[in-house]
């Protein structure tokens, strides 16, 4: 079956049509200002992240050093090296009520290339600590060895972020994409289904487009290691396999709908490796599952979104790990009843007000959902949720906003989150790495159970263009987090000035 699939694949055609350009979520702003992710459209699925698009969008004349010739511009080659250089340059301070004050310095230098349809992106962080407080939060990122959603130290506080990425576009059906990078399915700040939040990984995507619908096949390489996330000889390797298919019913409206698979490479009795049942790209997992008696972790979630204008939509996600209609009925709150649910608004001319975007949205997510009884089949890439930075158990409201002015862009991100955590041996389910197997008893678990956490958040950034061509400008950063708990109150203060180029996301307003 899988080898006349192939087959089939490759007498499809061999043409590339144009040049393809990778966009990730720091594009995510400027992708939705522009024609057509905002703009009601059958044919655009604006929940699928890396965007491949062709030489129409893509960054030409954007600064970056051609290492090609000019013939590039105009598509009349199949190829194109270019070269852009990445900064990051920061200092500032952060002072705790309880610790005193941390002085912070963060620098970075690298490059990214683009050929053809990839970027290779490569970049240094150093961050002296006094303490290693900050910006990270112990009580949800155990290791001390990773920066949150960035890669694992290469010396103490250093970390190196790369991203590899391949495209290639036989016909307008298929787009074939391979690397060590991110990917993303949803249409809010948060996805409960798969999100940039954890670090890069390797994978190998199939997007498949016809008529308004694309189906996109993913599978992904993620590692585990809850023992001694520092020794990396303990690392072990777990897979998951993902199907995700996008219909634009009309227009305005899309209904998407995932599901993924996660199992140990090794497990205590034999080594699987790639379990090749799961390679079929259209086959459904639970059935699989069930029929290679395993107890593998399955996923199903779905995404629904209405645009009403090319100025502002409405959306929402579900994610449903394991649950049973007849508890749910009963409100037992029972432990396996495991689901969460996001609903947001967003506008990118908010009140008729030109260059003002605004975004509000809601996130819940019940206990033990993303865990399973051994760490290695959780929905997690080394200590790291794929999904939301918190894991599970919480509730969180945030709003963004952001204006620019002349050249000036102003974003203010406000998020309330509250969660409970483990106090003891016991697991409350908000920690995905912990087994299940540690709860205690079978009914009246409830979100933020454990030893409870409220989080205030506020970020303001301004940022001042220096060369926009390369994504390279100057900002200054101001992060207030207030967490309240039944010991007492902490506030952090801090503010950051410095450059750099906008690559990625990095996610600590949790």
């Amino acid at each position: 079956m899988i080898k006349h699939i192939l087959i089939l694949l490759f007498m499809m055609g061999t043409t590339v049509h144009g040049q393809l350009a990778f966009k990730n979520m720091h594009y995510r702003h400027k992708i939705e200002k522009s024609v057509p992710y905002f703009t009601p459209d059958k044919k655009t699925h604006s929940s699928i992240f890396p965007v491949i698009e062709s030489s129409t969008y893509s960054l030409k004349g954007s600064g970056y050093l051609n290492l090609t010739n000019e013939d590039n511009e105009q598509g009349q080659r199949k190829y194109s090296l270019k070269a852009y250089p990445l900064i990051t340059l920061g200092f500032g301070i952060d002072a705790q009520n309880q610790s005193g004050i941390d002085l912070q310095l963060r620098t970075g230098l690298g490059a990214a290339v683009d050929f053809t349809a990839g970027k290779f992106l490569i970049s240094g962080k150093f961050l002296p600590y006094a303490s290693r407080g900050g910006f990270v939060r112990d009580s949800i990122i155990k290791a001390v060895d990773y920066d949150p959603g960035s890669s694992r130290s290469i010396f103490e506080n250093g970390f190196l972020q790369s991203e590899l990425l391949f495209a290639y576009r036989p016909n307008r059906f298929f787009t074939f994409i391979a690397g060590h990078g991110k990917n993303s399915f949803g249409e809010g700040y948060r996805s409960l289904i798969l999100s940039d939040n954890a670090m890069p990984n390797p994978f190998f995507k199939i997007e498949t487009s016809f008529a308004n619908v694309k189906y996109v096949n993913l599978y992904q390489i993620w590692k585990d290691n809850s023992i001694n996330p520092s020794d990396r000889s303990l690392d072990k390797r777990k897979f998951a396999a993902m199907h995700y298919i996008s219909w634009n019913i009309t227009k305005s409206f899309n209904l998407s709908v995932f599901e993924t698979v996660i199992w140990q490479a090794n497990d205590t009795l034999i080594n699987r490796g790639f379990d090749p049942n799961y390679i079929n790209p259209i086959v459904f997992y639970r059935p699989v599952e069930y029929g290679n008696g395993s107890a593998d972790n399955v996923l199903l979630g779905a995404n629904l979104s209405y645009k009403f204008d090319e100025h502002h939509s409405v959306y929402t996600q579900l994610i449903f790990d394991d649950f049973l209609l007849k508890e749910l009925r009963a409100r037992s709150r029972w432990w396996a009843n495991k689901y969460g649910f996001q609903i947001g608004y967003k506008s990118n001319d908010f009140l008729e007000y030109e260059n003002l975007y605004f975004q509000t949205e809601f996130n819940m997510v019940r206990p033990f959902t993303f865990s399973h009884k051994h760490s290695g089949q959780s929905y997690g890439n080394l200590n790291a949720s794929v999904t939301h930075p918190v894991g599970a158990s919480f509730f969180e409201v945030l709003n963004i906003v952001s204006y620019q002015h002349k050249k000036i862009r102003f974003t203010n991100k406000l998020t309330y989150t509250a969660y409970g955590v483990d106090s003891s041996n016991v697991s409350y389910g908000q920690n995905i790495f912990v087994s299940y197997s540690n709860r205690v008893g079978q009914y009246d678990h409830l979100v933020m159970q454990g030893f409870r956490k409220n989080v205030l958040n506020e970020t303001f950034i301004a940022e001042i263009p220096i060369l926009p061509k390369i994504n390279l400008y100057a900002n200054i950063t101001y992060n207030w987090r207030m967490e309240i708990t039944e010991i007492g109150t902490q506030h952090n203060h801090a503010i950051m000035f410095g450059i750099r180029s906008r690559i990625w996301n990095s996610y600590t307003d949790f």
